[in-house]
C-alpha cells in the first residue's frame, strides 16, 4: 500500500506547475504544462468561481485552477476509481482543500455537483453531444465553457452543437506541444498528442 503523498511546495504565482510535480500511474498522466496554462487562460476564472471540471483524470488542470482562486471552489467528477484514487493522491500532494472530488459519470451524475456553476471545463475523448448540452444548461449566463478533446468526432460534435445553442465568442485552437529530448549526443523535438481547445460563453 502506498504511504501518504510527498507533499510540493511551489512558491511561484503563475501556473504552469511542472508535469513532475503530480503523481501519475500506468495509463494516467498530467495533462502537459503548456496544455494546462492554455486551457486556463482560456477558461478565465475568477478569484471566487465555481468551476466544473467533468472528467478529472489526474487532476493535474482542477488543481491549477483551485491553487488560483482559493476564494472558489473545484467540483470534479470522475467516473474511473484508480482515476480518483490518483486525484485525491495529488489533491493531499497539495494541501488543497477546495477542490471537491465526486465519483460519477456525466450527464447522469451532474447533479452531484453543486448548481449554477460560472466555469466548466469538460475534457472528453469522445462525441459529446448529450454531455454538452446538459452542461450548458447548468452554466451560469454569462458563464465559460471550455472543451478539450483529442479527437476529431469531439471537436465536431461540440461545434456543431455550440452551434445549435447559440453560444457566443466560440474559439477553435489546435494545439501540439513539442518538446526538447535528449538521446546521447542528439537532441530531438518530441510531440506530444494535439489537442482542440473549444472555448464558449453562454448568452
Amino acid at each position: 500500500m502506498a504511504g501518504p503523498p510527498t507533499p510540493f511546495s511551489w512558491d511561484f504565482v503563475t501556473p504552469g506547475l511542472p508535469d513532475g510535480a503530480f503523481a501519475d500511474a500506468p495509463g494516467f498522466s498530467p495533462t502537459p504544462m503548456e496544455l494546462r496554462v492554455m486551457l486556463l487562460a482560456h477558461l478565465r476564472p475568477r478569484a471566487d468561481s465555481l468551476v466544473w471540471d467533468v472528467g478529472g483524470g489526474t487532476g493535474a488542470l482542477a488543481l491549477e485552477i483551485a491553487r488560483l482562486m482559493p476564494a472558489g471552489a473545484v467540483h470534479t467528477l470522475e467516473r474511473d476509481p484508480e482515476a480518483i484514487a490518483l486525484l485525491e493522491r495529488n489533491r493531499q500532494r497539495f494541501g488543497i482543500a477546495n477542490l471537491h472530488i465526486h465519483a460519477g459519470a456525466a450527464p447522469d451524475d451532474l447533479e452531484l455537483l453543486p448548481p449554477r456553476p460560472d466555469r466548466v471545463l469538460l475534457e472528453v475523448g469522445r462525441p459529446l453531444g448529450a454531455v454538452l448540452a446538459a452542461v450548458w444548461q447548468a452554466l451560469q449566463p454569462g458563464g465559460r465553457l471550455v472543451i478539450s478533446t483529442a479527437s476529431l468526432e469531439g471537436l465536431v460534435d461540440a461545434t456543431d452543437t455550440l452551434s445549435q445553442l447559440a453560444a457566443r465568442d466560440v474559439q477553435v485552437v489546435q494545439a501540439t506541444v513539442h518538446r526538447m529530448q535528449r538521446r546521447g549526443s542528439q537532441a530531438k523535438l518530441a510531440a506530444a498528442e494535439p489537442l482542440f481547445l473549444i472555448a464558449a460563453e453562454r448568452p
